[in-house]
């Protein structure tokens, strides 16, 4: 017989503000961002985690990443022990293997963002139908239309790319003073 978890929706935005608020304490608290004080640490934690849970789309958006993120975390746990069990030593698993995993992270914020917000977001993006840009703001869609132009997009790359010129020489000293 397998068991009913169904009601385990109506607890889903009581695990979104925890998950928020956890969250939000453990990085205040390392970082030492507003001080070190820990009761205006878990004022703002908690001031944080409410917004995220009265806003709707916020909530979706924590409800879309969290169990990504739990896989990430049991796959990491599960690579780290087959690699123990193997007998490798710790080199294996350094800095490259974690940006990996933050990288990762990264990617899955950003699609359940996209995931979330794409009905909000649509009618301002390149591409949108005349469907999409009926319920949208006009103003903002004439300016969304002038970004997307092709001589800003244009000079926006040539920005770009002076910037990372500008970059790479300095970096290798192609640019001393003579």
């Amino acid at each position: 017989m397998a068991a009913d978890v169904s009601a385990f929706v109506y607890f889903a935005p009581i695990l979104a503000f925890l998950a928020v608020f956890a969250i939000m304490l453990a990085i205040l608290h390392k970082t030492k961002l507003i001080g070190e004080n820990m009761y205006v640490q878990v004022f703002f934690s908690f001031l944080i985690a409410t917004i995220f849970v009265t806003l709707s789309s916020l909530q979706r958006l924590v409800l879309y990443v969290i169990p990504w993120f739990a896989v990430l975390l049991i796959a990491l746990f599960l690579i780290m022990l087959i690699i123990h069990f193997i007998g490798k030593n710790d080199t294996m698993i350094g800095k490259g293997f974690g940006w990996v995993f933050v990288i990762l992270l990264i990617i899955v914020f950003l699609v359940s963002g996209i995931k979330v917000f794409s009905g909000t977001l649509g009618p301002y993006l390149p591409g949108a139908t005349y469907e999409d840009v009926q319920d949208a703001d006009p103003t903002l869609v004439g300016v969304f239309a002038w970004l997307y132009s092709p001589p800003v997009v244009g000079f926006i790359l040539i920005v770009i790319a002076a910037a990372i010129v500008t970059w790479v020489l300095v970096r290798t000293g192609g640019m001393k003073g003579k």
